[in-house]
């Protein structure tokens, strides 16, 4: 398993929501799942910046999802709703209790 730690400069938050509803259907077609997004900021021109944890059960299964042809298809209005991400991924799990 990995986790997926993406930070997302949105240029539009309403055109973000109807593009994130197709990534995450695309996504869990690869076993993938957003498992919390934190709005970080908002900017009064809807702009601003939103943090998403991902999984996905491998490096594979994350790189087909990123090629996938349907999210390919939505590329152009991903480029108006995101301005630019940050993507961190890691297979080590810590817990420090």
């Amino acid at each position: 398993m990995i986790n997926v730690l993406v930070t997302l400069e949105v240029k539009d938050f309403e055109l973000f929501a109807v593009f994130e509803k197709k990534a995450v259907k695309i996504m869990r077609s690869y076993g993938g799942n957003l498992l919390r997004a934190f709005e970080t900021i908002r900017n009064e021109d809807g702009s601003g910046q939103e943090i998403h944890l991902l999984e996905f059960p491998n490096d594979a299964a994350f790189a087909e999802y990123r090629s996938d042809s349907r999210l390919i298809e939505h590329a152009e209005l991903r480029k108006k709703a995101i301005g630019s991400m940050v993507v961190v991924i890691s297979s080590v799990l810590k817990e420090y209790t």
